[in-house]
């Protein structure tokens, strides 16, 4: 399998802007987060699964010259737009590391934290990975990690039945694929038997109107997502049509909203020996 079709919706320039416009929406609540567990300059982070690496510059830039951002990602392509970025801002404190967070060696790596952000939930053994990466953590450091937890809570008000389906056959498949849309639920009970202390778990759901651009992040990823069930025989080409029509509407719809899939926040810290 190409590493484009590897990944749920590709690698190519668009969906390095959509995970872009993504970053953009989840950036206050993410810093807020990094806030309450502790990031700060000359930290060394690791980003695992880093994408595009829209989150690995805002760490570069919070740890400063006298820290290290580790960017984990198995996407060259990906890994190619990061540092493309990283050199323009004048970022030097970005270590890229291609690697598959499935058979990587964390046992090598030593940071004072750990961020990682919907990777899990398209793991084929997203339960050994999340224990593996406990070992790079020091002792004292922290795991800050965000994943779905009710990936079915997904909905458009005025309330749509089709939208509703659409969503169940997205579900649907990320199963069928391998992945567990829902992965966040079985972390914090993990984590703790890591021998992590559970410092906080913080669900975030967002209600927004379609001229907020909160609203581009899951619109986006619905309008995407549709040629993927129709290649796999899992939507008709006049499902998949009639679905764009009702995103239509509702993005026409000026007293529209719609509400996020349900997301995870878990802070876990590594107990001191």
């Amino acid at each position: 399998m190409s590493e484009e079709r590897s990944y749920v919706i590709g690698t190519h320039d668009a969906e390095i802007e959509r995970l872009g416009v993504q970053h953009r929406v989840w950036r206050p609540s993410v810093l807020e987060f990094w806030r309450r567990g502790g990031l700060a300059e000359r930290m060394t982070v690791i980003d695992a699964g880093c994408g595009p690496g829209h989150a690995a510059l805002e760490l570069a830039e919070i740890v400063g010259p006298a820290g290290k951002v580790i960017a984990l990602e198995r996407s060259r392509r990906f890994l190619d737009a990061l540092e493309t970025r990283a050199h323009a801002r004048g970022l030097r404190n970005i270590e890229i590391v291609e690697a598959d967070l499935a058979s990587f060696d964390w046992a090598s790596l030593s940071a004072d934290l750990l961020w990682c952000r919907w990777v899990l939930a398209f793991a084929a053994d997203p339960l050994r990975i999340a224990r593996a990466m406990t070992t790079a953590v020091r002792p004292g450091g922290a795991l800050l990690v965000q994943e779905y937890y009710d990936y079915g809570s997904w909905h458009l008000a005025p309330r749509q039945a089709a939208f509703e389906d659409y969503v169940a056959r997205i579900i649907a498949r990320w199963r069928a694929s391998g992945g567990e849309p829902d992965i966040a639920l079985a972390l914090p009970a993990l984590f703790a038997r890591a021998g992590l202390a559970i410092e906080a778990v913080r669900p975030v759901v967002f209600a927004a109107k379609m001229n907020d651009i909160a609203s581009r992040w899951p619109m986006g990823f619905a309008r995407e997502f549709l040629p993927t069930l129709e290649q796999g025989g899992d939507m008709t080409a006049e499902e998949a049509e009639a679905i764009r029509q009702l995103l239509d509407r509702t993005e026409a719809d000026p007293d529209a909203f719609v509400m996020t899939p349900g997301v995870l926040q878990v802070r876990a810290r590594k107990l001191e020996r």
